[in-house]
């Protein structure tokens, strides 16, 4: 769990503390993707009620305005999430990134981030990294160049938002590193 974590909390996990424990929350709004949600959950099924379903419900799109459908979970309040909770958020409940990203990041928890958040672009792949600060998604580029040899850039979408690039020549070494762990629904986001 803890290399399938970091990828997670890297993308789209939420964490919330309304006591003194953490829990998980994951959403996805691509009904395309339900393979892809039923996979994640089977990791968090063990830290879910015994009787859990998932819920799901439409969502509105603010700046589109169209509406999705989206299917959610959420785990029970743990002690075992507190350490996530500390890790990748701030006192203020903002996103960050560890100063330790660098021993904490998997080639699983990479495969998980691309899985969530990564998307084709021409012959190389973006990385959205909309929630975390300028020094924060410099931390991850740094950390995706140092570790794992790929090599990166900083886009920005129309909206201004960063997301990390990850070049074409580096697909070969990116897909060695993180196919074993994705699941064959998803191996588009890797052009295969």
């Amino acid at each position: 769990m803890v290399s399938l974590d970091k990828g997670r909390s890297i993308s789209n996990i939420v964490r919330r503390s309304p006591t003194a424990n953490s829990r998980l929350v994951y959403a996805q709004t691509a009904i395309k993707h339900k393979e892809y949600f039923d996979y994640v959950l089977s990791f968090f099924t063990p830290y879910c009620a015994n009787d859990y379903i998932p819920q799901s419900r439409l969502v509105v799109d603010n700046r589109t305005k169209k509406t999705y459908s989206a299917i959610s979970f959420t785990t029970m309040q743990l002690p075992c999430f507190n350490i996530y909770r500390e890790l990748f958020y701030d006192a203020n409940k903002k996103k960050i990134v560890p100063e330790n990203i660098r021993e904490l990041l998997t080639p699983r928890g990479l495969a998980f981030w691309i899985q969530d958040d990564g998307s084709k672009h021409g012959s190389g792949l973006h990385l959205s990294v909309y929630g975390f600060s300028n020094a924060d998604v410099d931390k991850l580029m740094f950390t995706l160049q140092d570790k794992f040899n790929l090599r990166c850039s900083i886009h920005y979408n129309r909206d201004n938002k960063p997301r990390i690039y990850i070049f074409k020549e580096s697909m070969d070494s990116l897909i060695t590193l993180v196919k074993p762990y994705f699941i064959k629904e998803m191996l588009y986001k890797l052009g295969l």
